[in-house]
């Protein structure tokens, strides 16, 4: 082929596979050891432990195609040595081939750790002109004055709202355990849902502008759609909270406030309960707002298959030119005497739209408004969780299932302990991936909890690297990111449910019931 003589071409081949010394393993499409050639201790293989050898080469070419070439030069393999290691595939099968490269490294080292810097160099460089390009583009950006300074307020809304759902989730679970420990004090058990009615209003508020940050991102982008929580909803509690939080209010400027019979809906209709009270805080803080005499009226019901929820005062009302601009963000000057942000009423209107109801207005100037909001129920993604009591720790199974809980924050990774173990497990907690996955791999637990937003390897990367080394257990993962795209990563990477931050405990304690059962 290059003109050399065949017995030239002969020594040429005995003298180079001489040096290079292969060793060349054939597998089937699921890395299954067909067949082995070659000196495998040469490589610190033991030829009479493939499934050994097997594993350290599927790491390596882990979350790669086995149907391309693949080349990794210079692996330093368990035994000290270098080879280089080929993937090549053939038709339904593919061969590793592992070639000598202990005397070639030696010799090429100094070269390559000359180039490694120049290249380093090199990249630093052109990592600093990116930098101010994008510098001067930031700067030319900024000059250009109201509307980029609008833009990083958004993201300043959004992150700064995001990143509550995590203190929130110790403040609601603490709460929740202290709830169930608490004696029959009427003025402690008052305090404690006092303590929860605010900061239930609180995270109504947190959810109001992380929504605002979504829409303002790319709405209706389905990168900016919230995740939709499909869960039983507890109208009762519901309008005692909405009571308790507005019938204050509502007295301190002189107007009634009046919260009509509930009829709830039956166990088996599925609605958000966080995006319902989103709405209603939303549209009662409106109504009292404006409401300088007379009454705010409000109505939880179900009716037609579907939940109907109904505000009405008898405030200043809105003009008819102005209908359609309360439901745009900011429209502080749509309402004569308004004070807030404007963002309410179009928050209600795309948390409506994204629950697939429907949003009603009538208004008279002078005499008041009436908003009507109709929402049919959900339907739950994925198996649907069997009902349990509220507060029922008592159905454990009789063998204690072991449990791992990985999170960086301390105070959640102490709370998921106590509602494991009161549900029967053994716990084990960590703060790093790297760390859980070494003990799951030692000794795997029956569920796996972990976080998303992890300092280091991601939650994600974590459950896709526990399941491609056959972890089999149940994995929940957590996340304040409330996104289906961040539902669908998750669950791409491997993990059986994903539940958003702040925890809905009960919704927890389902998921947890079903999970280790």
């Amino acid at each position: 082929m290059n003109g050399f003589p065949a017995s030239v071409e002969r020594y040429l081949e005995r003298v180079l596979i001489e040096r290079a010394r292969p060793l060349l393993l054939t597998f089937d499409g699921p890395w299954q050891l067909r067949a082995m050639v070659g000196d495998a201790a040469r490589f610190g293989f033991d030829a009479a432990a493939p499934d050994v050898v097997v594993e350290r080469l599927q790491d390596l070419f882990l979350g790669l195609p086995t149907g391309q070439m693949q080349d990794f030069p210079f692996v330093e393999l368990a035994g000290g040595g270098n080879a280089h290691v080929h993937l090549v595939p053939d038709g339904e099968l593919f061969h590793v081939l592992l070639l000598d490269a202990g005397e070639e490294h030696e010799r090429t080292r100094a070269q390559q750790q000359l180039g490694n810097e120049a290249e380093l160099a090199s990249l630093e460089k052109s990592r600093a002109l990116a930098r101010l390009k994008e510098i001067r583009s930031e700067l030319e950006r900024q000059r250009a004055g109201l509307e980029e300074a609008h833009a990083l307020k958004n993201a300043l809304i959004a992150t700064l709202s995001h990143d509550f759902r995590t203190p929130l989730t110790s403040i609601f679970g603490y709460l929740h355990l202290l709830e169930r420990r608490a004696g029959g004090d009427a003025a402690e058990i008052d305090a404690l849902h006092a303590i929860r009615r605010n900061a239930t209003y609180l995270f109504a508020l947190a959810e109001n502008l992380l929504e605002y940050g979504r829409s303002e991102a790319g709405a209706p982008n389905e990168r900016a759609a919230s995740l939709i929580n499909a869960e039983r909803l507890d109208a009762p509690r519901l309008g005692a909270d909405l009571d308790a939080m507005f019938r204050p209010l509502a007295q301190d400027k002189g107007i009634e406030f009046h919260l009509e019979p509930i009829v709830a809906p039956p166990a088996e209709a599925l609605f958000d309960e966080v995006k319902l009270r989103q709405v209603l805080i939303n549209l009662l803080s409106n109504a009292v707002r404006y409401t300088h005499h007379g009454e705010v009226r409000a109505r939880i019901a179900w009716r037609e298959q579907h939940l109907e929820l109904e505000v009405r005062d008898t405030g200043i009302g809105i003009s008819p030119e102005y209908r359609e601009r309360v439901f745009k963000a900011f429209n502080r000057g749509a309402q004569s005497g308004s004070r807030g942000a404007g963002l309410g009423l179009s928050i209600v209107k795309r948390l409506v739209e994204q629950m697939h109801g429907t949003l009603d207005l009538e208004s008279t100037p002078g005499a008041g408004s009436c908003f009507r909001v109709r929402v049919p129920a959900l339907e739950r993604p994925g198996a649907n969780l069997p009902a349990a009591p509220a507060g029922d720790y008592e159905n454990v199974r009789r063998a204690a299932p072991s449990a791992v809980v990985v999170d960086d924050d301390p105070d959640i990774a102490g709370l998921l302990e106590v509602l494991l173990a009161d549900l029967g497990c053994r716990v084990r907690a960590f703060d790093d991936a790297n760390a859980a996955i070494e003990h799951v791999r030692a000794e795997p637990p029956d569920v796996l909890l972990i976080d998303v937003e992890l300092p280091g390897l991601s939650g994600n990367a974590a459950v896709y690297r526990l399941r491609s080394q056959g972890y089999k257990g149940r994995i929940v993962t957590l996340s304040a990111t409330a996104t289906d795209d961040a539902r669908r990563a998750a669950i791409a990477a491997g993990a059986d449910h994903y539940l958003t931050k702040p925890l809905n405990i009960e919704q927890f304690l389902r998921t947890m019931r079903a999970t280790i059962a």
